[in-house]
């Protein structure tokens, strides 16, 4: 378990509504401060300016996917340690498995409930080394 709570979450998201219920969620609810993305590809660059506890990806966006987002993550000195954790309804069984193979925190099934979310996110938190 890591030595702090978790405070800081960056959410990478195409979809302006989940971005609203998602934030709304993490903020009123789960007392967190949030960053919103919504280019992947400017969100590594977002995520180093930032300095976020864990980030959450969302796995189908224009442009780069998340799993194409969180391998490049992996690959950026700054980035590589960071919780990562999907936010999915698309992904079969065996790409969460190889996932978590690379070193993905966890992931979160849309539909989700805003009310759980934070305490989705904190049991995840807590699992971390």
């Amino acid at each position: 378990m890591p030595a702090r709570p978790l405070s800081k979450v960056c959410y990478v998201e195409d979809d302006e509504d989940i971005q609203r219920i998602v934030r709304l969620s993490l903020e009123r609810v789960g007392k967190m401060t949030v960053e919103v993305v919504s280019d992947p590809m400017q969100a590594i660059d977002a995520i180093r300016a930032f300095g976020p506890d864990l980030v959450m990806l969302d796995w189908m966006m224009p442009g780069m996917d998340g799993p194409t987002l969180f391998r490049r993550m992996k690959e950026t000195q700054d980035t590589s340690a960071l919780p990562v954790v999907f936010i999915t309804a698309k992904a079969s069984q065996t790409e969460l498995d190889e996932l978590t193979k690379m070193g993905a925190a966890g992931t979160i099934s849309k539909p989700f409930s805003p009310k759980d979310l934070p305490e989705q996110l904190r049991a995840i938190w807590a699992k971390l080394p």
